[in-house]
């Protein structure tokens, strides 16, 4: 057989023709049945006398692999298909290219499964028109029979790359919540390519961080519809419980036949019909790892299946058994109620798809979330963060008015204790006119004693008795001058004291109208 080493097969070389496989016995193509279990599959069909090699529904007219440039390796290889960055000669264009899953231990019915996966996966795309679901062009043919899905190359890097990027940047101890909550924005569209599918009956069933490819410009897209459902489609033929599969390794996570632990919900790992509440739960644990780092519960790459096995009954009695996620921000109420809503165990309880849109729509601009219930706080502080301008200026306005009230109080105060001061100077002088004026009129009283006793004594009377009698007078007339200068010393002492305060409430004053001064000034340059 000819080779083109310009169009290698799935494995790197081209695959022969249904006439070549009859007879294995050519060297060449017993080397590559050795390495190629599709092919493999073909043969044993064909032992078993069965006329078709492989037993799909596949309408006449496909393009075949000729038609594109095949790499020799996969960039990515699932649980059941792998995946190539082929290019459409037709068009001169890239593409991605889906084929079936091959390898040393998949039996022809395993192998037959997944090719019928990669058909389903092409007959939902072809349903589904939205801009953040993966485009599917065509679906071709190989020569030998197995099916593959031609689908648009999306640029950009995965959800799972970016959370990884950011969890080594937090190693610094700093953490990234504001490059964590950009990310909402992006994730927004794959809530509504979610809703979109639901609406055409469509459950894609593994909506995790490995499946979702963020662009450039902010635009995100849901790829990987390989265990998708159709709801509408008769049979559901292949379901299973995560026992039920061996695990392999997708990217960085597990995939299961049933979805890809830590990110689906018990019914669905229990294999029970597919509804919309699956896509729901996974995307909340999505958001939930966006926003606080970790998914609520831990799971841990592991190449050795003990281990592995270890943690999936370790998930699964989680599912059933383990508390409640914690909150995914405690400072976040909001957020953290519309995350909790979205993972809750009961599917019932959980949104709609087209609920989780709008929370998350309502959330990112600022309007109440229609799943929240606020406190009269929450409001009022929810509102002064939607109008940060308005409530700066009400601030300084408020500042300005305590200050006022402030500064008017202290005037006012300043003015009582003044008026006080002058009322008990008023007091003090009084009293002190008062036992001036009694101290004199004793002097005076003194003085006529005296003069009595002189001219008694001149006259002959009994000049001892008035001079004790004005001694007596002399000594009260003395007794009373002490206490008006002792009292004219305690008003002069009390009017220099409150003086004194009548001065301190002064720079009080003018310390409040500083103050006011101060905040007409601040009022001024906020406005």
């Amino acid at each position: 057989m000819e080779t083109n080493p310009t169009q290698p097969g799935i494995a790197g070389e081209k695959h022969p023709t249904l006439a070549e496989l009859k007879d294995p016995s050519q060297p060449h193509v017993h080397s590559h049945i050795a390495s190629c279990s599709m092919c493999r599959s073909v043969v044993q069909s064909s032992v078993d006398g069965d006329s078709a090699p492989i037993e799909l529904d596949l309408p006449k007219g496909l393009v075949s692999e000729a038609a594109f440039k095949w790499p020799a390796d996969p960039i990515a290889r699932g649980g059941m298909a792998q995946i190539f960055a082929g290019e459409d000669r037709r068009l001169g264009r890239t593409v991605i290219l889906k084929a079936p899953r091959e390898g040393e231990e998949l039996s022809a019915g395993m192998a037959q499964l997944f090719q019928r996966r990669v058909t389903t996966e092409a007959r939902i795309l072809a349903k589904l028109q939205h801009p953040s679901i993966v485009t599917i062009y065509e679906l071709g043919k190989a020569t030998v029979g197995w099916p593959f899905c031609v689908l648009e190359r999306v640029e950009g890097v995965s959800l799972r790359d970016r959370l990884d990027e950011l969890a080594e940047l937090e190693e610094d101890g700093k953490p990234r919540t504001r490059e964590r909550l950009e990310l909402l924005s992006n994730l927004v569209a794959i809530a509504e390519a979610l809703a979109y599918a639901h609406e055409r009956k469509v459950v894609h069933r593994d909506c995790t961080p490995n499946n979702i490819i963020l662009g450039k410009r902010g635009e995100a897209t849901l790829i990987d519809w390989g265990i998708a459902r159709d709801l509408e489609a008769p049979g559901d033929g292949d379901a299973a419980t995560l026992n039920d599969q061996s695990p392999s390794m997708s990217g960085r996570m597990v995939t299961i036949s049933a979805g890809t632990p830590p990110y689906l919900p018990l019914e669905q790992s229990q294999g029970r019909a597919a509804q919309p509440s699956f896509d729901v739960y996974s995307f909340g644990i999505t958001l939930y790892e966006v926003v606080s780092g970790n998914t609520p519960f831990t799971w841990e790459s592991t190449d050795s299946e003990g281990a592995r096995n270890k943690q999936l009954n370790g998930f699964l009695s989680w599912l059933k058994h383990g508390e409640a996620a914690a909150p995914a921000m405690p400072r976040d109420q909001e957020l953290s109620g519309i995350i909790a809503k979205a993972i809750a165990r009961d599917p019932e309880q959980r949104f709609t798809a087209d609920e989780l849109v709008r929370a998350l729509k309502q959330y990112l601009t600022g309007d109440l979330v229609f799943s929240h219930r606020y406190s009269w706080t929450g409001r009022l502080s929810r509102w002064a963060r939607q109008h940060k301008a308005t409530t700066v200026t009400l601030a300084f306005i408020l500042a300005f008015a305590i200050v006022g009230a402030l500064v008017w109080a202290q005037l006012q105060r300043a003015a009582k204790e003044e008026a006080e001061l002058r009322a008990m100077a008023s007091a003090a002088n009084a009293d002190a006119s008062e036992k001036s004026r009694a101290a004199d009129e004793a002097t005076r009283a003194a003085d006529e004693a005296r003069l009595r006793a002189e001219e008694a004594q001149r006259k002959g009377q009994n000049a001892d008795e008035l001079r004790r009698d004005a001694e007596a007078k002399r000594k009260a007339a003395e007794n009373m001058r002490n206490s008006a200068d002792a009292a004219a010393r305690a008003a002069k002492g009390e009017a220099d004291d409150a003086f004194k305060r009548f001065q301190e409430a002064m720079k009080k004053q003018e310390e409040a109208e500083r103050l006011r001064d101060l905040a007409i000034t601040k009022q001024e340059e906020a406005e």
